[in-house]
């Protein structure tokens, strides 16, 4: 777990939790679409805009400006389309909470408070996907291992 990373998201969580509730884990996931189409956004953007300033005639110089231009596009919509998830184990259930889409790491609203032992299923890959509160999400493997421990809360 990332300690400095964890102690930030629980101090701007805290005032999502019960009085008294404990955090013992954190785990950073995200919805929308699959992290790796959000890479496919950059990739589109970059050649189409590039493809399209230069089929229009344009030198290479503004070729290669209209292809940063268009990944950086990409990489908004990408974000615009992607949800931002931290899963809280505490002492007394499973605390899903909402964080912006844009801007700043903090909690917007809890989604759903699942119950001591809910399960997030195996995670394995790159990005692991589980399902939690209704929700597709995608776990990055730096997160895994936070996943498995303390037995029983998360994994």
């Amino acid at each position: 777990m990332a300690p400095k990373i964890s102690a930030s998201v629980v101090e701007r969580s805290q005032g999502f939790l019960e009085p008294g509730e404990r955090v013992e884990r954190v785990l950073l996931a995200q919805g929308g679409i699959n992290p790796w189409a959000q890479v496919g956004f950059v990739v589109v953007g970059l050649i189409g805009v590039r493809a399209v300033a230069v089929a229009a005639g344009a030198s290479g110089g503004v070729g290669a400006l209209g292809g940063v231009l268009g990944a950086l596009i990409g990489a908004v919509v990408a974000a615009a389309l992607t949800t931002r998830r931290v899963l809280l184990a505490t002492d007394r259930g499973l605390v899903v909470l909402e964080y912006g889409r844009f801007g700043g790491v903090k909690p917007t609203k809890v989604i759903a408070r699942l119950p001591q032992g809910t399960k997030i299923g195996t995670l394995s890959g790159t990005w692991a996907q589980t399902e939690l509160a209704g929700e597709r999400l995608w776990v990055h493997k730096k997160w895994h291992g936070d996943a498995a421990v303390p037995a029983g809360r998360l994994g």
